[in-house]
Order: structure tokens, then C-alpha cells, then sequence
């Protein structure tokens, strides 16, 4: 009898899962859940990676690198509830790459797989992107931002290996189809920054190296005279 009733409880609780599984909700009150069947076809596409990016306009855009590299799909996902196709793009991509470092406003740096290689997607026309190569990137992966048009690169260390006195490069993005390395400071020992005004310090073995933002430290003085009243 125990066995007959323990085997009508199983079939009971195998049926209850099933039927949960086929009456599946996709939302409830404070979640929504979109598959790619709710989405734009291109959603469905095999994609390699994919980067978000606010236009000056205000729309975000959300891009799908599909093709081995070589086309870019687009969808507005400004409106969560109403994501639209804004159709695919070519792009210069000789293989597969990962979107690695935001450079500003309008341009990301990309490394291809299997550390073949570095470039740079812009996006000011977000709805033709243009790349450019950047093979002197290709050893330069830590960055942090200088300001808005400026990033500070510094060497990679290898899984196994810790990088002694790393080198160090200022890249000038203002211009980010066309980034320009200001200056490489090797065999850096030390570094100390200056919060206030954005101002870094790095002791190499040819000396010490100063670099400054002037934006920031007009804005530190502003600030500082509001404060104590001066002129």
C-alpha cells in the first residue's frame, strides 16, 4: 500500500513539473523576460560579442558583432519594451575581436582573438562605424582615462609572469579615427597622482615624468577660489 502511494505521489509531482514547463511564464509583476523570438531577427544571429553605446542624440545603441567580425548589427534599445532592428553594417574586421576599453565618447578600442592585433571602432556616424587599425595598442591593455580624450596604457603581464618596471603610453583620442601616442615613458618604478587636478607622476629610469591636465587644474582653482573667496 506505502509503495502503491509513494509511486502516485512521483507521477503526481512529474506531472505538476511538466505542466509547469509547458505553461512557462515569461514575466511576472517586476520582471520581464524577452527571448531572442521576441526580438528583432537579428537577435537570433550567432554573435560573438557585443558593446552598448550612447549616442549625443540621446538613443542607445546596442551592437552585435556577427560575421567572424566582419558585420555589425544594430538595434535601438532605447525603449526596453520596443527594441527596433536598425539593420547591419560592415566593418573592416579581419577576425573575431572583443570590445576591451571604452576611449570616449564615441570610440571603443577592440583586440582580436588570439592576440593577433589591436584597432579602434568609431562610432561617431553610429550607423556606419568605421575601424582603424592600431597595432601599436597590441601589447598595451590596462588603460584609465585622462580627462575625456585621454588614456593612460599600460603593459600586460602574462598569466605566469609579473611585468617589472612596465611601460607606460599617453594616447591622445580628440581625434579617435586617428589617436595619436603623445609620449612612452619604459621601465616605470613608481607612480603617484595628484587627485585634485588629474596630475600623475611617474619615476622611470630616465627621471621623473609629469603628466598634466590643465582642464583639471583650471577647474581646481576655480573651485578652490569659490571656496576661500578669492578673485
Amino acid at each position: 500500500m506505502k509503495s502503491r502511494v509513494r509511486k502516485i505521489m512521483i507521477a503526481a509531482v512529474i506531472a505538476a513539473a511538466a505542466s509547469l514547463q509547458t505553461n512557462a511564464e515569461t514575466h511576472s509583476r517586476s520582471i520581464v523576460i524577452e527571448s531572442p523570438s521576441d526580438l528583432p531577427k537579428l537577435a537570433s544571429r550567432n554573435t560573438e560579442a557585443m558593446y552598448l553605446h550612447e549616442t549625443d542624440g540621446g538613443q542607445t545603441l546596442l551592437y552585435l558583432e556577427q560575421d567572424q567580425g566582419r558585420t555589425l548589427a544594430l538595434l535601438d534599445v532605447s525603449e526596453p519594451g520596443t527594441i527596433q532592428s536598425l539593420g547591419q553594417v560592415s566593418i573592416a574586421a579581419s577576425s573575431p575581436y572583443d570590445f576591451v576599453q571604452t576611449l570616449n565618447d564615441s570610440s571603443v578600442a577592440i583586440r582580436y582573438r588570439g592576440q593577433t592585433g589591436t584597432a579602434v571602432i568609431d562610432f561617431k556616424n553610429f550607423k556606419k562605424p568605421v575601424l582603424t587599425e592600431a597595432p601599436e595598442f597590441q601589447h598595451l591593455a590596462h588603460a584609465e582615462h585622462l580627462g575625456q580624450d585621454g588614456l593612460l596604457f599600460s603593459t600586460t603581464a602574462t598569466s605566469d609572469t609579473q611585468v617589472v618596471n612596465p611601460q607606460y603610453q599617453v594616447v591622445d583620442f580628440s581625434n579617435s579615427s586617428k589617436p595619436v601616442a603623445l609620449a612612452t615613458i619604459e621601465g616605470v618604478r613608481q607612480r603617484l597622482k595628484k587627485t585634485e587636478t588629474g596630475t600623475l607622476f611617474l619615476l622611470s629610469n630616465a627621471g621623473l615624468t609629469v603628466i598634466r591636465r590643465p582642464a583639471a587644474e583650471k577647474g581646481y582653482e576655480m573651485a578652490h577660489a569659490a571656496r576661500t573667496g578669492d578673485d
